[in-house]
């Protein structure tokens, strides 16, 4: 069976890539879609600035999204939209955990335990908001799907697990670098099978391999979906 400290291993490491960036970084950069001006063009914010698009893909309105972004001259090339898993933007801000809390904190070791954290942060709720995100991880544990955050300034992070035997799939979006996913399993060591959205975050995790050590590690770029998502602030219009 794995432990908490075994994949706070992984996020630590992942986490450290996970810097801000600014408009010309190589790393993905966050859109929102401000409005639709027609059937095909949308006006975006991006950064500080608000640019026209078109894009052939239907976006929602008010949503986020992660893209690749390449700048000459006054042309701006859009690439690999991914829109960022709604949760992920309702983190509340009394998970303050870094890193080094998530390894430590004894309530999220056991199964008893998470649920007795969820359920003690549902009932000191401040807000509507809270009190539905948290009902929303008791949905998600029903599935047998846990749910890590680390609530850094400028550095988010958000982790989906699941266990399977001597399986463990996983989720997690990561404040810059975006979507990872992928399983960890056991035979002779740890294997990890990793997944990224994003070419520029693949290359940066590859020059950096050497992080996770004890780990055999494959890595590939592809499209990730969450293990738990809501489509809306309903109760009663879950998705998982």
């Amino acid at each position: 069976m794995f432990n908490i400290s075994q994949i706070g291993k992984i996020m630590k490491a992942t986490n450290r890539l996970n810097m801000p960036t600014e408009f010309n970084s190589t790393l993905p950069l966050t859109i929102t879609v401000k409005k639709q001006l027609n059937p095909i063009r949308y006006l975006l914010q991006l950064g500080k600035k608000e640019v026209e698009v078109k894009s052939y893909t239907k976006l929602e309105i008010g949503a986020n999204y992660k893209a690749q972004i390449n700048q000459t001259d006054n042309k701006i090339e859009i690439k690999n939209l991914s829109k960022i898993p709604t949760i992920f933007n309702k983190i509340p801000k009394t998970l303050n955990y870094t890193i080094d809390d998530l390894i430590k904190d004894d309530s999220l070791k056991d199964n008893k335990s998470y649920k007795h954290f969820l359920l003690n942060h549902l009932a000191n709720s401040n807000s509507k908001d809270e009190f539905l995100f948290f009902t929303q991880l008791l949905l998600a544990d029903n599935q047998q799907i846990k749910h890590l955050f680390i609530n850094e300034k400028k550095k988010r992070a958000l982790m989906q697990l699941k266990y399977k035997k001597n399986r463990l799939k996983f989720y997690g979006f990561f404040e810059h670098l975006g979507a990872i996913g992928g399983e960890m399993f056991l035979a002779d060591t740890i294997y990890l099978n990793l997944m990224v959205e994003f070419q520029n975050s693949l290359t940066l995790i590859n020059q950096n391999i050497d992080e996770l050590k004890g780990i055999v590690v494959n890595i590939k770029q592809e499209k990730i979906k969450p293990l738990f998502e809501v489509s809306n602030n309903s109760l009663l219009n879950l998705k998982a």
